[in-house]
């Protein structure tokens, strides 16, 4: 699945080549790790890490000169949120919950706020950074019941494919994922990366809660039991009490997280070809 997202995004890799001058050019391939959290409707408190998991992929860096990079990284994780473990009342009677595997493949440019790893004077073994870019994901939020998971894109637990309305919300997504981070070079050949970053989403269904409640009814009728269980877990269900009552807030998009350290190995170096195309463009 990331060596597939990958290539989806080797067009954006050379787009960005191609505007960016010629000169030196150094490649590194290395793992990520770290860990990751999702923010939504069900945790709502967008600077508080709760439910966070482990999170690991691939590296790919692409130096085109020592002030810009593009990194190409596929990363694997998990995401999850419940109501039960919420403080707030509210949440607890809603008693909705999700987990998902995610996939993510991005095209990340890199900023050097220093001349990183070069040979002229004015260059440093390590720099502050800033990425921004475009990224890839897969998500398949489930819940469970009796000891069960159950995938719920399919069952259409607000309304989705009955006459309520509605289409079922896709499982492949684009995002923007931007942040922070710090790079050092331990050796000539290895450096460390440490990062922190934001996944801006276009969707409110990483976590299946996004709308307002249809009746149980409807969905017992033309989605069948499964699906009216699932999509009201609280104690009110049955009742048609909930119907038409928000379920979530479709008026804010799902975020994700990712802090990770990152080590990479040099392919290629700076040599003093480089240094010396360095003093040229000044």
């Amino acid at each position: 699945m990331v060596r597939s997202l990958l290539l989806l995004l080797l067009p954006v890799s050379i787009g960005i080549g191609a505007a960016l001058p010629a000169g030196a050019q150094v490649s590194e391939l290395g793992l990520t790790g770290g860990v990751s959290y999702y923010i939504g409707d069900i945790n709502p408190y967008r600077h508080y890490p709760r439910n966070t998991h482990l999170a690991g992929g691939l590296v790919y860096r692409y130096n085109f000169d020592q002030r810009y990079a593009l990194r190409l990284q596929g990363l694997y994780t998990r995401l999850e949120a419940y109501d039960s473990d919420s403080p707030d009342s509210l949440q607890l009677l809603r008693n909705l919950g999700f987990r998902t595997v995610l996939f993510e493949a991005s095209a990340l440019l890199e900023i050097n706020f220093f001349k990183y790893r070069g040979l002229t004077k004015d260059s440093r073994n390590w720099t502050p950074f800033v990425f921004a870019g475009l990224a890839y994901y897969h998500i398949n939020p489930q819940n469970r019941l009796d000891d069960t998971w159950y995938d719920l894109q399919p069952l259409g637990t607000e309304g989705q494919g009955t006459s309520a309305g509605g289409d079922a919300y896709k499982l492949n997504q684009f995002c923007i994922p931007f942040g922070a981070g710090f790079k050092f070079a331990v050796t000539k050949k290895v450096d460390i990366q440490l990062e922190w970053g934001l996944r801006r989403t276009y969707t409110d269904y990483i976590d299946d809660v996004s709308g307002t409640y249809v009746s149980n009814a409807t969905l017992v009728e033309e989605a069948g039991p499964l699906t009216a269980l699932l999509a009201d877990p609280s104690v009110l269900r049955g009742t048609e009490v909930n119907t038409g009552r928000a379920r979530g807030d479709a008026q804010t998009r799902d975020w994700y997280q990712y802090t990770g350290l990152s080590i990479t190995f040099l392919l290629t170096r700076f040599t003093e070809c480089d240094a010396i195309w360095d003093r040229m463009k000044r």
